[in-house]
């Protein structure tokens, strides 16, 4: 495996009443071991897309040919895209350098996930034009979000550098068909590469979606493949004691038999704190429905720790916990022994940043466990872009059979539509 998955300290036996019993547990496992065997099936006769394009490569050279046309004629790439149409992407690429996405050779990559009119106006004046692409990114071409800001940028990039530039600077992805973004793209010969149809946006990031920007600052995204190719394979093979049918049973167990109503996700260190943020929609709008599934939050360690960790031992007992951990031993600067004994903290004194990162995140697990937390440890030794492959699938693969043990569609959203609605009349009032 390319990650340990320990949940030990998600059942009764080793934190009380709180925890999972092991009965509850088996029963789940075993109609999750049937889940397994149905998706395998269903891979093998060209369902579950977003799913398959683990083992996929042929599409792998025209992403490439997009990525190198924006690193090397561009000083900054924007991501247009709400939702899955950037947390993929946003997560993956965090990898390159944390909060700051500047790749060595000097791209900056900036993801506008959020409409927002005081950051994109900031971002419109502040940047230099002639050196700046955008990559939008709309399933349905037709996001009111996504179009508000690509209309924006087009009109800001053809004040600047004429009409007929506008197609250097622009690529879209949007699914076949018709669409007003399609549309647009077509009236300025603005690139345009399909959005597969059958790919929903928040399983999107071993796609086009995910990758196009991953590669734009370096990154190897046959090695993204590879590793969620792994993870898969693995779960097909062994799926009783495969880490995403343990985690699933684990979750839907905990909400079912003991009224778990949140699951936080808390990975340690800024590199996957996008990560946070992918799980969180994925989670929500997958299994959110009839009634049913529980709320994700995102938190980020070891920061979230005084901010959030006094609720989660304290307060009510409804939460499931995963935290994520990465081998951080001798990472980041050293500690001075002189400067440590001065402030009174002589067991810093010659330690690493990183020798506290990891030191946090055993004490957090064992504490929220001591507490009759449920809590489970999910731990890489290096964070790259085989192991980020890894962990998508794992999600990818938890979250679909997670809601077919519930019962439920994970990749509609019926909901969300009301609200988008709403707004269009709205607007035309």
């Amino acid at each position: 495996m390319l990650y340990r998955h320990e949940t030990r300290n998600c059942f009764s036996a080793a934190i009380g009443d709180s925890g999972l019993e092991k009965d509850d547990f088996d029963a789940l496992v075993a109609n999750a071991t049937g889940v397994v065997a149905d998706l395998k099936t269903e891979l093998s006769t060209g369902a579950l897309p977003a799913l398959a394009l683990a083992n996929e490569d042929a599409d792998l050279p025209l992403m490439a040919e997009v990525a190198d046309h924006f690193r090397e004629n561009f000083d900054r790439l924007v991501v247009l895209g709400t939702g899955g149409s950037s947390l993929g992407g946003h997560a993956l690429t965090s990898l390159v350098d944390g909060e700051w996405y500047r790749t060595p050779d000097g791209l900056t990559l900036n993801f506008l996930g959020n409409l927002d009119g005081y950051s994109f106006d900031r971002l419109l004046t502040q940047s230099n034009r002639g050196r700046t692409a955008f990559l939008v990114v709309s399933k349905s071409g037709s996001t009111v979000d996504t179009l508000t800001q690509f209309l924006a940028a087009l009109q800001a990039v053809r004040e600047t550098m004429g009409e007929k530039n506008l197609q250097y600077h622009f690529v879209v992805i949007t699914e076949p068909g018709d669409n007003p973004m399609r549309r647009i793209a077509e009236k300025y010969d603005i690139q345009v590469l399909d959005h597969a149809p059958d790919v929903g946006g928040r399983f999107s990031v071993l796609s086009l979606v995910g990758l196009i920007p991953a590669m734009a600052v370096g990154q190897d995204a046959a090695l993204v493949r590879k590793g969620a190719a792994r993870t898969l394979e693995e779960t097909l093979r062994d799926p009783e004691n495969a880490a995403p049918v343990v985690g699933a049973a684990v979750s839907v167990g905990l909400a079912r038999h003991r009224q778990m109503s949140a699951s936080i996700l808390m990975p340690y260190g800024n590199r996957l704190k996008p990560f946070s943020a992918w799980f969180c929609q994925l989670w929500a709008e997958s299994l959110g429905k009839d009634n049913q599934g529980t709320t994700p939050v995102p938190a980020n360690g070891p920061m979230d720790q005084h901010s959030q960790l006094q609720l989660y031992l304290d307060g009510p007992a409804d939460k499931m916990f995963t935290l994520i951990g990465t081998n951080t031993k001798g990472e980041g600067p050293g500690i001075s022994a002189e400067l440590s004994a001065l402030a009174g903290f002589d067991y810093l004194g010659d330690k690493a940043m990183g020798d506290v990162v990891g030191a946090l995140y055993r004490a957090t697990g064992e504490t929220l466990a001591r507490n009759g937390r449920p809590t489970r440890l999910i731990e890489v030794d290096a964070l790259n872009e085989e192991t980020m492959g890894a962990l998508f699938m794992h999600f990818m693969l938890e979250t679909h059979i997670a809601a077919r043990l519930m019962g439920v569609n994970a990749v509609d959203q019926p909901a969300v539509e009301e609200g988008k609605s709403l707004a269009r009349q709205l607007l035309q009032e």
